[in-house]
């Protein structure tokens, strides 16, 4: 394919991708059964009444309880003194390690 051919290719992506962007969202409404939620019917604010929109996208995304148990987990952020302690109490260590972006942007 010709550098010209790939360019207007790319342009005419991207101008679908613009004029996409620009058509309404569809509506929205997924659901938490567990605590009963409704998500707001629509992605973009309404005109009038944005803090109760707000509020319950809000309401919608904040984890619950049982989602935040994993902070009652001892986590260390360094190794040796994690290793020491794992000594003392018996328990096994799970060491995480990762290599690049921790959002994977590499």
């Amino acid at each position: 394919m010709s550098l010209l051919a790939h360019t207007a290719r790319l342009g005419a992506c991207t101008l679908f991708l613009t004029m996409g962007a620009a058509a309404p969202l569809p509506a929205l409404a997924p659901q938490d059964p567990q605590r009963g939620l409704e998500a707001p019917a629509t992605l973009l604010p309404p005109a009038k009444g944005v803090d109760a929109w707000a509020d319950q996208w809000a309401e919608f995304i904040r984890p619950s309880a049982e989602e935040l148990t994993y902070e009652s987990i001892g986590w260390r952020n360094e190794f040796w003194p994690a290793v020491q302690l794992a000594q003392e109490l018996g328990r096994p260590i799970l060491l995480w390690t990762m290599n690049g972006h921790p959002l994977g942007c590499t």
